[in-house]
């Protein structure tokens, strides 16, 4: 044709999709330099570790999820994924569960979880659990201890961890729920629920999407072994004397309590907490440009190109 041509193929609306980063180990993120320059960033911390010998589930990270954060193509981002804490074996001193480690993404940070509650041996007190993003939960050695506190740091990020019973350890607090309290001397509280972000970031991370469950209590020999809260908290041990389960990787989930009362044939191993993770979404955003829907004549092609509003 003398005057014009098929021009490339019948697209009238290009459009990108969201391009959605996740972090499973510490790292710089770089924005593609497309969309609004903003960004929803969820941080996940590290879990804490389950107790030993009648003890409570560790809590579960903290969680921090954050809408229109700024990123710019021109400045990399630091991120940092938090591990979770160690479990313990037992009997040991002190035998709370680790506390888990901080997660951020630039200057924002969620707070690890609080390991829980642990006795360190016949006619010893209780434990504690410890505070966290989300607490531990309490040790049911007589008496019996509470749970620790949720949202240490910064408000909102989690819930406390239950109260220890007589010989049954309390879950751990998760993102969602408190942590249980123990129920009997064979029935061992549960794990705090966590949180369900699989609607905005997607399903690679935690459990299907899931995050910081807490960690099931332990129970003195009995089968009621405290179950772990959804989002990977790891369940505690139960009959006869097993270990707690550790958390699931990288959903900030708490660990596990290790099952028994004090002695030789006790305090067994408790899980580990889960480590954390960070997921950066930006939103889908259309090009400015124009593209080529079809049959264009060759002085519309060269004006196009001449205002800049030819795409490739």
């Amino acid at each position: 044709m003398a005057n014009g041509g098929i021009i490339g193929p019948p697209v009238n609306d290009p459009t990108r999709s969201d391009f959605t980063t996740t972090f499973t180990e510490s790292g710089t993120y770089t924005s593609p330099g497309f969309g609004p320059g903003t960004a929803n960033v969820l941080i996940v911390a590290g879990g804490g570790g389950g107790g030993t010998i009648l003890a409570g589930g560790g809590g579960a990270g903290g969680v921090v999820d954050s809408s229109c954060v700024s990123v710019s193509a021109g400045s990399p981002v630091t991120v940092t994924v938090g591990g979770g804490g160690a479990g313990k074996s037992g009997p040991q001193a002190p035998v709370s569960g680790g506390a888990g480690t901080n997660s951020s993404f630039g200057g924002t940070s969620a707070t690890g979880g609080g390991g829980g509650g642990g006795a360190s041996g016949p006619g010893t007190t209780s434990g504690n659990g410890v505070p966290g993003g989300s607490g531990g939960g309490g040790s049911g050695k007589v008496p019996t201890g509470p749970g620790g506190s949720g949202g240490s740091g910064t408000p909102g990020q989690g819930n406390a961890g239950g109260t220890g019973a007589a010989f049954s350890g309390a879950g751990g607090g998760g993102a969602g729920a408190a942590g249980q309290n123990g129920q009997s001397q064979f029935n061992a509280g549960d794990g705090g629920d966590g949180v369900d972000k699989s609607s905005t970031y997607g399903t690679s991370f935690g459990v299907c999407g899931a995050v910081a469950g807490g960690g099931g209590g332990g129970s003195d020999g009995g089968a009621g072994n405290g179950a772990g809260g959804t989002g990977g908290g790891g369940p505690g041990g139960g009959s006869p004397n097993t270990p707690g389960t550790a958390g699931t990787a990288n959903s900030g989930g708490g660990g596990g309590a290790g099952s028994g009362g004090p002695g030789a044939a006790g305090g067994q191993t408790s899980g580990a907490g889960g480590s954390g993770v960070v997921v950066v979404k930006e939103p889908a955003a259309n090009p400015t440009y124009n593209i080529a829907p079809g049959v264009w004549s060759l002085d519309e092609v060269y004006n196009y190109r001449k205002e800049g509003q030819w795409g490739s």
